[in-house]
């Protein structure tokens, strides 16, 4: 079942994002949450905890850093 995000803006949140992302793909309630329920840092910082560094996979400052660390999180899983 789909989490209820909080409205704080966490680690957590991108974890959840991330395995909410591998089960069911980009939903558009899913993807609503990107800005909202967290950012670049914390999407990074969980990708990091899975072996994944986005700085250097999305070329560190490029705006598609969440579709970028959604896929390496994917093709790592």
């Amino acid at each position: 079942m789909y989490r209820d995000f909080s409205n704080n803006m966490t680690v957590k949140n991108a974890h959840d994002f991330l395995d909410e992302m591998k089960k069911k793909g980009p939903t558009p309630e899913l993807m609503s949450k990107i800005g909202t329920h967290f950012d670049k840092a914390h999407m990074s910082e969980a990708l990091k905890s899975r072996g994944i560094d986005l700085t250097s996979a999305s070329g560190g400052n490029t705006p598609e850093w969440v579709g970028v660390g959604v896929t390496a999180a994917a093709s790592a899983a």
